[in-house]
């Protein structure tokens, strides 16, 4: 086998390996847009860099028909590619958006590592859909003892009642709670073109007055907002503009 021959097997295996999880990444675990939000680039990058690049031109370096250790040293180069993936993968898996809680009169998105799952005793919310997170609603406390508790918990440090599942309750069962903070989409007076071409195209989809709601999502330190069919309550779509820099009617 010749060295050019040899670079592009193995170019050609890893472009098949890395494209597997990068499909992955994007169209399962961070379903548009939370991947423009998320801050993985820089892993993706890193992945993209040893696996694509680093990898395959070490190959064509080193490569040498009937070179004494040829096998030593291609298992090397597997190692670090291998190592690489496994890490980027890891931590790209271990923060993508598990949960979307309603809280007062937002979501927020939470990461799995970020939860109890064993507090969780709703099995729906542990039903994990294919490419999108959770919904679930947090409530606080009715008893004034146990909100006294929480006050102090919260003043101690720990995390508040959206990454504290048991506070948690099942979306469909508390979508009234959620409906009564929602605003109209029409009330978002967005100035961006292509914010005001995607509201539009909605309301073509949603023609009835007042079909479409919407509510903020923070992740991450970004807010982008969340569209709802105000008839079934199920999301529609997300849109890339913060609802609180905008005036709503």
């Amino acid at each position: 086998m010749t060295k050019k021959k040899a670079f592009l097997i193995h170019l050609s295996i890893s472009t098949a390996v890395v494209g597997s999880v990068l499909a992955i990444i994007y169209f399962l675990w961070y379903p548009d847009p939370y991947l423009r939000m998320s801050g993985a680039f820089k892993v993706i990058g890193m992945l993209v860099g040893v696996d694509l690049i680093l990898g395959p031109s070490l190959t064509l370096m080193l490569y040498k028909p009937k070179k004494p250790r040829l096998v030593f040293d291609l298992s090397v180069i597997a190692i670090i590619q291998l190592s690489a993936l496994i890490y980027g993968t890891a931590s790209i898996y271990e923060e993508r958006p598990y949960y979307m809680v309603f809280v007062v009169d937002r979501f927020e998105v939470v990461p799995q590592k970020d939860i109890n799952e064993s507090l969780i005793e709703a099995g729906v919310l542990k039903a994990k859909p294919w490419a999108a997170p959770i919904l679930a609603v947090a409530l606080l406390p009715q008893d004034r003892d146990e909100q006294q508790k929480l006050l102090m918990e919260l003043l101690e440090g720990k995390p508040d009642i959206e990454r504290r599942p048991e506070y948690w309750s099942p979306y469909e069962e508390h979508i009234d709670a959620v409906r009564a903070r929602a605003k109209p989409l029409g009330g978002l007076k967005a100035e961006d073109e292509k914010v005001k071409s995607n509201i539009a195209r909605l309301f073509l989809q949603y023609p009835e007055d007042g079909r479409l709601l919407y509510l903020p999502v923070k992740w991450r330190g970004y807010a982008f907002t969340l569209v709802f069919d105000g008839v079934t309550f199920s999301p529609v779509e997300t849109i890339l503009v913060d609802p609180w820099d905008l005036d709503t009617s």
